[in-house]
């Protein structure tokens, strides 16, 4: 925009010069003619004198301001004058005599005229070359201007940028430092903690799987602990049994029932059995992490499973003179089941019944069907301090 109006005025500019040029050379032209009388110059003239006509006509539409207009409203008028002045000067020169006693008067008139549009001419350059200059400088201004914006938004924007840089860096250092902190906890044994991290998306990915790992991780430690005491429990009842019933043949309990001996020492031979059993079981954990535990599932009626676990541990309640009731119906259904299984889950549960209740006191064991479930419960009840409820989820 600038450009295009500093344009302008340098085309006025231009064309002033060239109207001044012709104004020089349309008096000369005019001056060779009156003391010639040639007409080549009054032709020469009355040419330059419409390439005069026709750069006013054009500075009329080239003026932009009030002043200008004035100005060239003025040279239009010594136009009109010195057009009159010709036509005087045509009726002069038709008449000799009266011609040469006015001549000095016309070119004096002329020369006021020309004057008088010489000056204006150069008012109208003058103005336009300040116009001109004017708006160079505020072009230049403006330059400036728009490079003072420019740096101070490059400024703002590389000021944003390193904010948002640093909210991002944050945004991703700040979770990374919490997994790096959770990891060194989970290295500790510690697997409660839950990692809640809503952003960035990968990083949330990354807490979301690292969750579910340590929920593994715990569900394989709980696993452990689990089956090291199931183990320890499995390991110290047939040792107890092994003990006491060792401890009655040793002193002679049933030196007069030689049945009763033959069956303390096939109850002694079992337990042994039982505790290879369980050193095998031992060995094999590497399966139960891996998640490979095996069952052995047949039809079988739980009343033998039930007396068999009672007999085994019958040289303890008669060491503890304690009482065992049975309440078990007759003309039980067979159950699909692991019988070694069970034999076990009973056998710990009576070794509990055993160890936490006095001499002297009973154990009750009783079977339920439930026809419409399909299903077997079987209860062990003691008159002992019973378990605490914080730890019965442990049973």
């Amino acid at each position: 925009m600038i450009e295009s109006v500093i344009r302008h005025d340098s085309r006025v500019i231009k064309i002033v010069e060239d109207a001044l040029d012709d104004l020089y050379s349309m008096t000369a032209a005019d001056d060779k003619y009156l003391i010639s009388g040639d007409p080549d110059y009054f032709r020469q003239f009355e040419q330059i004198k419409n390439d005069f006509d026709r750069r006013i006509k054009e500075l009329s539409v080239l003026a932009d301001t009030e002043t200008k207009n004035t100005l060239v409203s003025d040279i239009g008028k010594f136009q009109r004058q010195y057009n009159t002045l010709l036509q005087k000067r045509s009726v002069f020169t038709s008449r000799l005599p009266v011609w040469e006693k006015n001549i000095q008067a016309y070119v004096n008139a002329r020369e006021e005229i020309t004057g008088n549009i010489d000056r204006r001419l150069r008012t109208l350059s003058n103005i336009s070359a300040e116009d001109r200059h004017s708006k160079l400088r505020q072009s230049r201004d403006m330059a400036v201007q728009i490079a003072n914006v420019s740096i101070i938004a490059g400024i703002i924007v590389i000021f944003l940028v390193l904010i948002i840089t640093f909210i991002n860096a944050r945004k991703i250092n700040l979770p990374i430092k919490l997994l790096r902190e959770r990891t060194k906890e989970v290295a500790s044994g510690n697997f409660d903690e839950t990692l809640e991290i809503s952003s960035p998306p990968e990083i949330r990915e990354l807490a979301d799987a690292f969750n579910v790992m340590c929920g593994r991780l715990k569900e394989m430690d709980q696993m452990k602990i689990d089956h090291i005491s199931h183990l320890s429990h499995e390991l110290r009842t047939p040792l107890t049994v092994i003990r006491e019933a060792s401890l009655m043949l040793q002193q002679g309990v049933f030196a007069k029932f030689p049945e009763k001996q033959e069956e303390l020492f096939k109850m002694v031979r079992e337990e042994c059995e039982r505790l290879i059993s369980s050193v095998n079981r031992i060995l094999d954990f590497s399966r139960m992490e891996a998640g490979n535990m095996y069952f052995s599932f047949q039809h079988a009626d739980i009343k033998p499973v039930i007396e068999k676990s009672i007999t085994k541990l019958s040289p303890l309640l008669q060491n503890k003179k304690m009482n065992i009731v049975r309440q078990i119906p007759e003309n039980m259904p067979l159950l699909q089941m692991d019988v070694e299984r069970i034999e076990e889950v009973l056998e710990n549960l009576l070794s509990n019944a055993w160890k936490y209740t006095s001499a002297g006191g009973t154990i009750t064991v009783s079977a339920v069907h439930d026809d419409e479930k399909g299903a077997m419960e079987i209860s062990i009840r003691d008159t002992g301090m019973g378990i605490p409820e914080d730890v019965l989820q442990q049973v």
